[in-house]
């Protein structure tokens, strides 16, 4: 499911220990829990809009060099999407609207 991007690895690790727990399958616990659908590009892209908006100070200082805050806003996207995000889409659409 990881693979075919079903879903992220972060929900895959939390499938594997509900199925280790629980003796159900990945495929239930993911349906079960709605899981299965990652957020779509443009759903990260409004939502990282909206954090960079109620942070600029922390844009300042990624853009005056401070590569170290970009990860907050990765952490703060994450978040919003409750994990269900694209790592790669969240890295790419955040460098996007940083720059």
């Amino acid at each position: 499911m990881i693979e075919s991007k079903q879903i992220t690895a972060a929900i895959g690790k939390r499938v594997f220990a509900t199925m280790f727990e629980s003796g159900r399958g990945a495929a239930e616990i993911v349906a079960a829990e709605g899981l299965s659908t990652q957020v779509s590009d443009t759903a990260i892209e409004q939502a990282a809009r909206e954090i960079i908006a109620k942070d600029p100070a922390n844009v300042a200082k990624f853009k005056a060099g401070n590569e170290g805050v970009f990860k907050f806003f990765v952490g703060q996207l994450m978040k919003a999407t409750r994990g269900q995000a694209n790592p790669q889409a969240v890295n790419d659409i955040l460098r996007k609207l940083l720059s």
